[in-house]
C-alpha cells in the first residue's frame, strides 16, 4: 500500500500543471529588464498626462497577453485531467473492478451468457447440475411471448452449447433452461446475507471482472401491486379519521356503499389516524378479503362491510421519466416482482440475469431488470431458492399458485354471498309488487 500511495503522490506530482509564469520565465528570459521600465515613467512623474500616452505602458500590455495566451492554452488541457480524474476514482474504473476479482473467483464458474446468432441476449446462473440454467424471460421471447430459436450459452471456459426452453415463472419473469450437459456448478446462493442500503455490489459474468460495481439502494420490497387490496377511494386528512373525498365507480368502496365525506375511524378494529396508515392497512389485506369499516357521518356512526379487489392493471402506475430513456434502452419488463431489492449499477438489457456479489463474495441476489437511469432491480436469493425447490424435475416451484387458488376461494366465497344478496332483493321486489290484500 505505501509503494501504490508513493506512485501515485508521484503521479500526481508529474501531472501537476506548470506556473504560466515559470513557462513565460523560461521562453523570454530577456524580458526581465522591461519588468523594471515602470521606471522610466518615475521620470517624468512630474507630468501626469505623460504616463497616459507614453509606450512603455503599452509595451508592458505585451507581456500581460502573452500571459494571458499561456493559461488559455493550459485551459484547453483542463478538462482533459479533470475528466480522467473521474475516470480515476470512478466505481468502475479498471483497478477498481480488478479489486473485485478474488470474490468473484468461484461465483464466476457458475455464470453463463447467453447468446442468439452471435450476439449477446443476457446473463444466466446455473442452477442445477444436470444442465439446468435461468435467464430473463422476456429477453429470450419475441413480441408474442415465443422463445426465441437459435440461442446457445457460453460457458467461462467458452464452451457453448444449445438450450431449450422447460419452464417459465411469470411473476419473478424467469426461464428455465436446459443444456445437454452435466457437471454443471450450482449458483451458490446466500440466503442468510441481507444487505443494508449502501452496501457494495458487483454484477458478476463468466469472465473474471464484474461488468459493473454500484451500491444497494433500496432493500427488499414487494413490487406487484396485483396481490395488494383495492378499495377505490380518494383520500384526505379527517377528523378523527380519514375523510373520503370520491369514490371510484363500481369500486369495492361504492358497492359497499361509501359515500364522499365520509370519516373512515377505523378498518377491522384498527383506528386509521391519516391517510398512510388507512393506505397501509388496505393494501396489507389481499384482493377478494373482506374489510369492516367504521364510517362517521352526520347522523352516527355505521359499519360497512367492503369485498377488496384487485388494483386495476395500470391504475396509479407512474409515467416513465423520460430522463431514464437519455442512458440507452431499459428491460422490456421492469415491473411487478413479488419481492425484489434496488440497486444503481448501470447495466444494458443484455446484461441482466447474472448474480449480484458482495464483497465477501456472497451472492445476495440476481439481476432482474434494468428500470431506470440509475435503477435496477434484482431478486433475492432467498426468493429465488423458494422457487428453485423443485428444479432438478425440470420446472419451478409455484407458490404463486396456493395463492391464486385462496383468491379463487375468497372469490367464490363472495360471488355466493352476492347470489344470496341477489335472490333476496328480487323476493323483496316480488313481495313490493304483489297487489295488496294477498
Amino acid at each position: 500500500m505505501k509503494t501504490r500511495s508513493s506512485l501515485l503522490a508521484a503521479g500526481l506530482i508529474l501531472s501537476f500543471p506548470i506556473s504560466p509564469a515559470l513557462l513565460l520565465a523560461q521562453d523570454k528570459p530577456t524580458e526581465a529588464p522591461k519588468a523594471k521600465q515602470p521606471a522610466e515613467p518615475k521620470k517624468e512623474e512630474a507630468k501626469p498626462e505623460a504616463p497616459k500616452e507614453e509606450a512603455p505602458k503599452a509595451e508592458e500590455k505585451k507581456p500581460e497577453e502573452k500571459k494571458a495566451d499561456a493559461p488559455a492554452e493550459e485551459k484547453k488541457e483542463e478538462p482533459k485531467k479533470d475528466q480522467n480524474a473521474q475516470e480515476k476514482f470512478s466505481r468502475e474504473t479498471p483497478e477498481i473492478l480488478k479489486s473485485w476479482e478474488p470474490a468473484l473467483a468461484d461465483v464466476r464458474r457458475a455464470t453463463v451468457q447467453l447468446l442468439r446468432d452471435g450476439k449477446p441476449v443476457a446473463f444466466g446462473c446455473a442452477v442445477h447440475e444436470n444442465g439446468y440454467i435461468i435467464s430473463k424471460a422476456s429477453e429470450l421471447e419475441d413480441k408474442k411471448g415465443a422463445f426465441l430459436p437459435n440461442i446457445e450459452v457460453r460457458f467461462p471456459e467458452g464452451l457453448r452449447l444449445p438450450v431449450k426452453l422447460t419452464d417459465v415463472h411469470r411473476p419473478y419473469d424467469l426461464a428455465l433452461l436446459k443444456v445437454e450437459a452435466r457437471g454443471l456448478r450450482p449458483m451458490p446462493w446466500n440466503e442468510e446475507a441481507k444487505p443494508e442500503p449502501g452496501t457494495f455490489l458487483a454484477a458478476a459474468t463468466p469472465e473474471r471482472l464484474p461488468v459493473a460495481a454500484g451500491v444497494l439502494s433500496v432493500n427488499p420490497r414487494s413490487l406487484d401491486d396485483s396481490q395488494k387490496g383495492w378499495l377505490g377511494v380518494g383520500l384526505d386528512s379527517g377528523d378523527g379519521g380519514v375523510k373520503i373525498t370520491t369514490v371510484a365507480p363500481g369500486s369495492p368502496a361504492a358497492k359497499a356503499g361509501i359515500v364522499s365525506d365520509d370519516i373512515i375511524k377505523s378498518i377491522n378494529g384498527k383506528p386509521v389516524a391519516n391517510v398512510e396508515e388507512f393506505i397501509g392497512t388496505i393494501t396489507a389485506v389481499r384482493p377478494y378479503q373482506t374489510v369492516k369499516l367504521l364510517v362517521k357521518r352526520e347522523k352516527g356512526d355505521r359499519e360497512l362491510d367492503a369485498i377488496l379487489a384487485p388494483r386495476p392493471q395500470g391504475l396509479g402506475s407512474l409515467a416513465e421519466d423520460p430522463r431514464n430513456m437519455m442512458s440507452g434502452p431499459l428491460s422490456k419488463n421492469r415491473r411487478g416482482y413479488p419481492d425484489a431489492f434496488q440497486h444503481d449499477m448501470s447495466l444494458e438489457p443484455n446484461e441482466i440475469g447474472g448474480p449480484v456479489v458482495d464483497l465477501e463474495g456472497r451472492v445476495v441476489g440476481m439481476n432482474i431488470a434494468r428500470s431506470g437511469r440509475i435503477e435496477c432491480f434484482a431478486i433475492p436469493s432467498k426468493a429465488l431458492k423458494n422457487v428453485l425447490t423443485t428444479v432438478g424435475e425440470g420446472k419451478f416451484n409455484h407458490p404463486e399458485l396456493d395463492s391464486l387458488r385462496e383468491e379463487r376461494k375468497n372469490a367464490e366465497a363472495s360471488l355466493e354471498r352476492l347470489k344470496k344478496d341477489l335472490e333476496q332483493l328480487s323476493q323483496r321486489i316480488k313481495d313490493a309488487e304483489a297487489p295488496a290484500g294477498k
